[in-house]
């Protein structure tokens, strides 16, 4: 069984992908974002994912600057 908070967590990195192509993000947040944000609350863990999210996104730019 997989962690929710990393499931959130990755799901919110794929979301900032999608921005940053252009593609319209919302269906994606709404269907898929928002109930792995929900499970992860419901595990009553304190842990920021969005701000984790932001530090994973950030890599992912600079690793992939360039291409």
């Amino acid at each position: 069984m997989s962690d929710p908070c990393e499931t959130a967590i990755n799901l919110l990195v794929e979301c900032s992908k999608l921005d940053r192509a252009g593609r319209d993000s919302s269906s994606f947040y709404t269907q898929r974002v928002q109930p792995a944000l929900q499970a992860a609350a419901a595990t009553g863990r304190n842990v920021d994912l969005f701000a984790e999210a932001d530090r994973r996104y950030g890599k992912w730019l600079i690793d992939n600057a360039g291409r």
